[in-house]
């Protein structure tokens, strides 16, 4: 039997296989645009199978959203030492190289096609993945008094989460170096938050 057949009888292999079709489509088209059939279709199974794995849209959504941020979780920790500038520039550069779609897209589609429960969980692991190193960041510049005292660190971690999303947005076919317009953001986010 050919390697790919055998690959396909494996229940790991096809669930990868789901992710990763999910995956692509999700964050290309966004979660309205994609349906469970188109996944299937280009999983070259049948839409039965495909719910064998995932009960339904929602469920194959939150599973392919655990293994993204998983990534992104790992490429956020690597960013690692430098100053706060560095550091900052370095995330938003991950994120925005991760993100073939954007996160205000994703966002609205989780604010209105989602259920309530599985709004909490997708919650969870934005906080968990996106929200909580910014707000790391931010802390540190509190504790060496770089922030203002008016600004408290998740509000400027949500703020310069915000601007990513709006200015990536923007980007309609990114060019393969966005140096310039990460220093330009972090500029504009410490500048607007530190004292003078």
């Amino acid at each position: 039997m050919e390697k790919s057949q055998a690959n396909r009888k494996d229940p790991e292999w096809t669930k990868s296989r789901i992710l990763s079709v999910a995956q692509q489509l999700f964050m290309e088209k966004g979660y309205r645009a994609v349906t469970t059939r188109e996944i299937a279709a280009q999983c070259e199974i049948t839409q039965p199978a495909l719910y064998y794995h995932y009960s339904d849209k929602q469920s194959l959504y939150i599973a392919m959203l655990e293994r993204f941020v998983s990534h992104i979780q790992k490429r956020l920790r690597v960013v690692g030492d430098g100053t706060i500038a560095e550091r900052l520039e370095g995330m938003l550069e991950v994120l925005s190289a991760e993100h073939p779609t954007s996160m205000m897209m994703m966002v609205h589609d989780i604010l209105v096609e989602f259920k309530e429960e599985n709004r909490k969980r997708i919650f969870s692991l934005w906080k968990e993945t996106y929200l909580d190193p910014f707000i790391k960041i931010f802390e540190e510049m509190q504790e060496e008094g770089m922030l203002r005292e008016s600004i408290q660190p998740e509000d400027a971690a949500r703020f310069c989460l915000l601007t990513l999303g709006q200015t990536m947005s923007q980007w309609k076919q990114k060019p393969k170096t966005l140096a310039g317009q990460y220093s330009l953001l972090v500029d504009l986010i410490l500048n607007g938050t530190t004292k003078s």
